[in-house]
């Protein structure tokens, strides 16, 4: 399929993953035993746990699988919570952060080699990437404020940053998708990063609002960092038996790269280079505002 062909085919894809399936189908059948062992046996992982506890695309549970020790109630847990570990998307997500930290890791040393660097995640979570990234440079000054919607995972971040001794990093409440909110970022950062969030959501619109806003308060020359999700083998699967922070089923909206990069360019930004796993699922981008 031609890239334009494949931009409506992901939409509706996401349509049809909203519909519920026909009552005595096969598939919804199937899904429902999956979904039921998850809920039962499955709670003997620590991971599924924190799935079902807080949402499977949630800060607290992101933050685990980066982690990547598998624990859990028993021998069978924790065998359980490995093989949950080590599925390609867990996997993937995995490597997904090993290329941002590159990405970052290579732009501050690039472009900001003899003054501080202040960076915002406006979706971060607990922010282990951004924590492990700040400790790896440690004779580079780097600020950094993680917001987030969650106060679960601003509160995990809080710890997790008081563990790892780093003091240079502020979490901060705000909505991703809220211009006003976005407005409220001060000091305007040298590079703002959006991980893993538009991957969650169909509307193009809501991300070009959200985008917009970032080319507002980010520094002149500044960059933004971005992933995004071209395909992904389980993406029924986990529409159909997992939740998210909401509570409601985990939809996941794929794009092309060239969708997504069309949106970046139309709201200021050029793209300069990218990461993708070996699998093509997750790609890291990284992209700079335009002059006015």
């Amino acid at each position: 399929l031609r890239d334009a062909d494949k931009t409506g085919y992901t939409k509706a894809e996401f349509d049809r993953l909203s519909a519920p399936l026909p009552p005595l189908s096969a598939k919804r059948l199937q899904f429902a035993a999956i979904r039921a062992v998850m809920q039962s046996i499955g709670r003997l992982s620590r991971g599924v746990r924190i799935g079902w506890r807080h949402g499977f695309d949630s800060g607290p549970s992101l933050d685990y699988v980066y982690e990547n020790r598998a624990r859990g109630w028993t021998p069978l847990g924790r065998l359980l919570d490995r093989l949950y570990l080590n599925t390609i998307g867990w996997a993937t997500i995995r490597r997904r952060k090993v290329h941002l930290e590159d990405l970052l890791e290579a732009t501050i040393k690039r472009e900001f080699p003899d003054r501080p660097v202040h960076i915002v995640d406006i979706a971060a979570g607990p922010g282990r990437y951004l924590l492990d990234t700040i400790r790896k440079l440690g004779s580079q000054t780097i600020s950094a404020e993680l917001r987030d919607r969650d106060p679960h995972g601003l509160a995990a971040g809080r710890e997790l940053a008081r563990r790892m001794g780093v003091e240079s990093v502020r979490y901060v409440e705000g909505d991703a998708f809220d211009p006003q909110s976005i407005a409220t970022i001060a000091p305007r950062p040298d590079i703002v990063v959006v991980f893993g969030l538009y991957e969650l959501f169909d509307d193009n619109e809501t991300v070009l609002r959200s985008l917009r806003a970032l080319a507002g308060v980010v520094k002149e020359g500044g960059f933004l960092v971005y992933t995004n999700q071209p395909w992904h083998p389980q993406i029924e699967l986990i529409a159909r038996v997992l939740t998210n922070r909401e509570g409601k089923p985990w939809l996941m909206r794929r794009r092309t790269q060239a969708e997504i990069d069309e949106l970046v360019a139309g709201t200021g930004f050029a793209k300069q280079e990218m990461r993708v796993d070996e699998h093509g699922i997750f790609t890291v981008s990284l992209a700079r505002k335009r002059d006015a």
